[in-house]
C-alpha cells in the first residue's frame, strides 16, 4: 500500500529570528525562518506521497510523490491546495531546479522552476535530481495573499526512490531564502563562504573578509558552542560534543550565515 504522509512533525527548530540571533551573540536579521526537521527522514518509493503545509494552516502547499504513468515512471513536486505553490518559468515542461545549498530563492534570483518532475524515468532528459544526491527544491507560495519563498531538501535516487529530509520558509512576505538556510540571513554571499568537519573532530570555517563570531546550536535549539572569531579562517573545536546533527551560525561583515554540520 502506498504511503501518504502529511507533515506532522515536531517542529525541533522553529521561528528562529531575530530573538534567536540576539541569544545566539550574532547580528541580527530582518526575516524570520520557520524550519521543520523531517524526523525520521520520509522514505518514499512506488506510489508514495508527501504533503508539505509549510505555514501549518491545515491547506497542503505542495506534494511530492511518484507514480507511473503506463510507459515511464515520474517523481515530482506539485502544487496542491488553496495556497497555490506557483513556479517560476520561462515556458516549456516543468523540470523542477535542482539548487545548491546558499542558492538564492526569490522573486529576483533567477528562473529557479518551484515544481515539476524531479525525476522522469524512461530516458527523458531534462531531470536535474536523477541521482545527483541531496539537493534543494526552491518553492514560492502563497499566504493570506502574500508571496513567500521556502526550500525542501530532497535526495532522489531515481525516478522510484526519494527521501524527504526538511525544509523551511521565510514568515516575512516577499523575503529571500537561501536554500538549506535556517537562520535568517541578511546579504551575504554564499558562494565566499567555505566549510568542513575534519577527522580530528574541527570544524574548518573560511571567508573572503574577517568574521567575529561562531554559535553552534544541537536540534533543540539549545548553544552548546559560542566562540569568537578574528580572522578569514578558522578553526572551532568539537571535540566535546557527542556525535549527531548540529547548526552552525557565524558572523560575517555585519551579516550571519547558517549551516548544518555532523559530528561523527
Amino acid at each position: 500500500m502506498s504511503k501518504i504522509t502529511r507533515n506532522s512533525f515536531s517542529k525541533k527548530l522553529v521561528k528562529y529570528g531575530a530573538l534567536s540571533l540576539a541569544i545566539a551573540g550574532v547580528a541580527d536579521a530582518t526575516g524570520q525562518i520557520i524550519y521543520t526537521d523531517v524526523d525520521p527522514d520520509f522514505v518514499g518509493g512506488s506510489g508514495d506521497s508527501f504533503f508539505l503545509d509549510f505555514d501549518v494552516d491545515a491547506v497542503d502547499d505542495i506534494v511530492v510523490n511518484q507514480f507511473y504513468n503506463v510507459s515511464y515512471e515520474l517523481l515530482q513536486a506539485v502544487p496542491t491546495g488553496a495556497n497555490g505553490v506557483l513556479a517560476q518559468s520561462a515556458g516549456g515542461y516543468f523540470y523542477a531546479s535542482n539548487l545548491a545549498y546558499g542558492a538564492a530563492i526569490s522573486a529576483g534570483a533567477g528562473s529557479f522552476r518551484s515544481f515539476g518532475d524531479l525525476c522522469a524515468g524512461g530516458g527523458y532528459a531534462g531531470s536535474q535530481h536523477c541521482g545527483a544526491g541531496e539537493g534543494y527544491l526552491g518553492v514560492e507560495f502563497d499566504i493570506s495573499g502574500n508571496t513567500h519563498y521556502g526550500w525542501v531538501r530532497v535526495d532522489v535516487a531515481d525516478s522510484s526512490n526519494f527521501i524527504i529530509l526538511d525544509y523551511a520558509y521565510e514568515a516575512t512576505p516577499d523575503t529571500k531564502i537561501l536554500a538549506g538556510n535556517i537562520l535568517s540571513v541578511g546579504d551575504f554571499d554564499p558562494s565566499n563562504f567555505k566549510y568542513f568537519v575534519d577527522v580530528n573532530s574541527q570544524l574548518n570555517i573560511k571567508a573572503s573578509v574577517p568574521m567575529t563570531n561562531v554559535a553552534i546550536h544541537n536540534v533543540l535549539g539549545q548553544q552548546v558552542v559560542s566562540q569568537k572569531l578574528a580572522n578569514t579562517n578558522e578553526v572551532v573545536d568539537l571535540a566535546s560534543l557527542t556525535t549527531g546533527v548540529y547548526f552552525a551560525t557565524v558572523a560575517i561583515d555585519g551579516n550571519t550565515k547558517s549551516f548544518k554540520i555532523i559530528k561523527k
